[in-house]
């Protein structure tokens, strides 16, 4: 370590507001308000420290003397501990660029071995960006904390340089960082010793690896981009050093929509990032029985049949290790198997449901049982103890975190028992036992504080909490509906279960809520959570549902609001839909006027009925191609493709051109461009051997001949290679919404391209 680097990287672990001071060979500063006087020596060009006991080199003195490393694994092992019972699934992992350019999937029976040996192996050349990918339920977190624990136990053992810290965000926002690492730290690890500062300065050094486990709804996804910009500013900081796992539904570079994936891009193209993802698989019959076996659960194998045979091989309950879990606890604990089995598939796509009240069943019937009034008769009925968990993730939405505290926890359940009219000893029993309810358990990021045993279970019963609101359709429920969804970006677990309620509900009907929800909708600005939730609702209860003709005016669609939906017999007016993907879609009867859609990505599953488009804006549209997706942005053409699939404008058509249109060409140049620059999303640098990988038989013509048309015009810039061998590396030069548009806009021209990446952007 060279001295420039040791002060600046002591300087993050001093207390604020404190000097520094060098005198000769001497440093002396405050850490925690502790005194450190040291004598600093170089060697060989690398700076010695030395306290007394003689020199030490500088790094290995910041991690064991100020950043107290050893003291944090030990924390770790402690506070996140190994997963009880823990399996490890199958896997694919998708190496960085940098790491393995062919990029040939490695296919892996232990996921847990390989998201170890890609963060040993990653490459000191590039921040490294490592997503885990999988649904909800499906061991993110599990996978996470095995590896921090383990990890911590190697550190202690100076078998490893490196500990995983995992950061939870719990549903909140990014946008803070600095606040959830500190938080994490101090709170959930008992660790106070390091500022957000010095924390990076670790992951820089490569001796801390941060996971952060939460993204999933509001990365990419969500509207506000909070996530989204908060990474960039954390890739920044890193200044192309460290790694980074990051626990999400897909990666950033998946996202169909370019325009979401060019904020991140253009936020950290200065920099040399790689991105990576291990995407976990579903649990088969070995994961399942390996499970079973640690739980010393004797007919394992007679179970495993006895559900596959009635709800599948690929039923969730089978698959996704937070059900398995509760299917075994069944299992053990219910004579009547084959009953609940039965009950799980008459119900269909709401087994959830079904699900959760047969673990509450149990709960209610055998251990929360009335000890002083009625003796030996439930205290609770099963309906009760889901009113009661709806009211503590109610709780937990109104304040913005996962958990609750004691004192909080047993107001909810004052106030249960209140609305309930429950006796004082009923109550008291109440109070006391909530604590330990079997989808309750002690939360890591606060002390005497509880949360749900798995984050599906939260987002299931906040979804339920929002449609017992409902209940009766009045101005009260109009209120309490309000104050929810003006709380935030309702998640989409949480919205399933909300319309799951509705469906199951004989006595509501989605077409009188969905007018419900649009008269709530009316009491906030299109620039509001209650406007984006109650859109999203309303879509999805309109979903498969004659409409009657019922106008939804002045709204606002969140992204992929269309997405497989069948909607007839309904109109808008005035509204807004963001990127859009028309995947299985189906629209009958429809009528669009006056509203702005941002883009609209069209498959052949796709179908148009009777619909009309009355004086609308569509920005974009993108046409699936087995070869390429096909981006149209011109008016014209747009016009002429939307007419193409049955949609009517209510004036003459256009389609006379229709077949000049269809018959156009890319040039070859292009299309070689197009493909490189969805790698660029993957690594914010590509080298020749990527460029040749890629491109096949065409790379070294594209490097001959193209690549010196987009050095000429700033398109690619030629950048230090910092690896070895002689081959060029390449970034590139204008902002990704630029080069995107360019290629757009160039109709298939690649000499079109050139002049519009030639123009400077107000003169076009």
């Amino acid at each position: 370590m060279q001295i420039d680097d040791f002060k600046s990287i002591i300087k993050t672990f001093a207390d604020p507001g404190t000097e520094m001071l060098f005198d000769n060979s001497k440093i002396v500063f405050s850490v925690n308000s502790e005194l450190i006087e040291a004598s600093i020596l170089v060697r060989f060009g690398d700076v010695f420290v030395d306290e007394g006991d003689g020199p030490q080199p500088a790094t290995k003195w910041i991690l064991m003397r100020l950043a107290k490393l050893t003291l944090l694994a030990n924390r770790l092992q402690v506070s996140v501990g190994k997963t009880d019972f823990f399996v490890t699934p199958e896997a694919t992992l998708l190496p960085s660029l940098e790491t393995r350019p062919n990029e040939n999937v490695i296919q892996t029976k232990d996921a847990l071995a390989t998201l170890l040996d890609a963060l040993e192996k990653r490459s000191p050349l590039e921040t490294t960006v490592l997503y885990i990918t999988s649904d909800a339920g499906e061991g993110k977190t599990s996978l996470i904390n095995q590896l921090a624990s383990e990890q911590a136990a190697r550190f202690n053992q100076n078998n490893s340089d490196w500990l995983l810290v995992p950061i939870p965000l719990g549903g909140s926002h990014f946008l803070r960082f600095d606040d959830i690492t500190a938080g994490a730290l101090q709170n959930r690890y008992r660790f106070p010793y390091l500022y957000y500062n010095s924390f990076l300065a670790l992951v820089k050094m490569g001796v801390i690896v941060p996971a952060f486990d939460g993204f999933e709804e509001m990365f990419v996804e969500n509207s506000s981009g909070e996530a989204l910009s908060a990474m960039g500013l954390l890739v920044n900081a890193l200044d192309s050093k460290g790694a980074m796992v990051v626990a999400a539904r897909k990666a950033y570079f998946e996202f169909e929509n370019l325009k979401i994936q060019e904020k991140l891009y253009d936020a950290i193209s200065s920099y040399e990032v790689g991105f990576g993802k291990l995407e976990l698989q579903r649990w088969r019959k070995e994961q399942f029985l390996a499970y079973c076996e640690k739980r010393e659960m004797l007919n394992a194998v007679t179970t495993y049949e006895s559900v596959s045979e009635r709800l599948g091989a690929q039923h969730p309950l089978l698959t996704r290790p937070v059900l398995v879990r509760r299917l075994v606890d069944i299992a053990i604990n219910c004579p009547a198997l084959e009953d609940f089995l039965g009950q799980i598939q008459a119900s269909g796509t709401d087994f959830f449901s079904v699900f959760i009240r047969s673990i509450i069943e149990r709960e209610a019937n055998e251990k929360w049982i009335d000890t002083k009034e009625k003796i030996g008769s439930p205290l609770l009925s099963v309906d009760e103890h889901c009113d009661l968990l709806s009211l503590i993730a109610l709780g937990m939405w109104d304040a913005h975190v996962d958990y609750l505290k004691r004192d909080y926890l047993e107001f909810v359940a004052d106030l249960f028992c209140e609305n309930r009219r429950k006796t004082p000893f009923q109550a008291q029993q109440i109070r006391e036992r909530i604590r330990g309810h079997a989808l309750l358990i002690s939360s890591l990021n606060a002390s005497q504080a509880v949360e749900f045993d798995h984050e599906e279970f939260r987002l299931f019963f906040l979804g339920e909490g929002i449609a017992e609101q409902l209940r009766p359709v009045n101005d009260r429920a109009k209120g309490e509906t309000l104050a929810s969804l003006r709380k935030g970006v309702l998640p989409k677990l949480a919205q399933q279960a909300f319309i799951q309620v509705i469906k199951r509900d004989p006595k509501l009907e989605r077409l009188q809520i969905a007018k419900f929800l649009l008269s709530i909708s009316s009491l906030d600005g299109q620039a509001s959570y209650t406007q984006e939730n109650c859109s999203a609702l309303i879509i999805r209860l309109l979903t498969e549902v004659n409409a009657q003709g019922l106008e939804i005016v002045n709204m606002a669609f969140g992204a992929n609001a269309l997405r497989d939906r069948k909607l007839s017999n309904l109109r808008f007016r005035n509204c807004y839909f963001s990127a859009t993907s028309l995947e299985t879609s189906n629209f009958s009867n429809c009528a669009f006027m006056e509203c702005k859609f941002g883009q609209l990505r069209v498959y052949s599953s796709t179908v148009f009925n009777q619909t009309t488009f009355i004086d609308c804006a569509v920005e974009s549209i993108q046409l699936g191609n087995k070869d390429r997706d096909i981006d149209i942005w011109d008016p014209i053409m747009i016009r002429m493709h939307l007419e193409r699939l049955n949609i009517s404008f209510g004036e003459q058509k256009i389609l006379d051109n229709l077949s000049a249109l269809a018959a156009q060409q890319v040039d070859p140049q292009l299309h070689d461009l197009e493909k490189l620059i969805r790698y660029f999303m993957r690594s914010t640098h590509l080298g020749e051997n990527v460029i040749l990988i890629k491109l096949g038989n065409g790379g070294q013509n594209f490097i001959d001949y193209i690549v010196p048309d987009l050095l000429a015009r700033k398109v690619f810039l030629e950048i230090e290679n910092r690896g070895g061998g002689v081959q060029r590396r390449f970034k590139l030069g204008i902002p990704m919404q630029r080069l995107n548009t360019a290629v757009s806009s160039a109709e298939g021209s690649y000499s079109r391209f050139l002049e519009l990446c030639s123009t400077p952007p107000e003169s076009k």
